[in-house]
């Protein structure tokens, strides 16, 4: 039987952002912002709801943040093997929701009176085996 599933809802669970007044912004210099990112899931009903967060907590980088973000999926049938949902969860139910906290970032940024920030695109499947080891 091939998995299918779709997106219940996407929401924002918690949001932190504070500009950093002793960086002197440069619109020449490129801004690298060291985060960690950590996924977590709850499992309910044929239903998996993944919380992905995002921190930057660096004093010498021009902004925080801390955000979560959740999204609910429907499946018409969950992995039964923990190893199987882990990979579905931590690479597409992650990658799905990622594009909405860069969106949130940059509006965030926008909004700050700085050019928008956008994140670093990232590999879940790089990220999953990391999280593997």
């Amino acid at each position: 039987m091939e998995l299918k599933f779709s997106v219940i809802d996407i929401s924002l669970l918690e949001l932190h952002f504070k500009l950093n007044p002793d960086f002197k912004f440069n619109n020449d210099q490129k801004i690298e912002i060291k985060s960690q990112i950590s996924i977590n899931f709850k499992r309910n009903r044929n239903m998996v709801t993944v919380i992905v967060s995002v921190n930057s907590g660096d004093s010498s980088q021009p902004f925080i943040f801390n955000l979560a973000v959740e999204g609910m999926f429907k499946f018409n049938k969950i992995p039964t093997g923990k190893e199987q949902l882990e990979k579905l969860v931590h690479i597409n139910c992650a990658s799905i929701i990622f594009p909405y906290i860069r969106e949130t970032i940059a509006d965030l940024t926008r909004r700050a009176g700085r050019p928008p920030f956008h994140l670093d695109p990232i590999n879940f499947v790089n990220l999953y085996q990391e999280f593997k080891r």
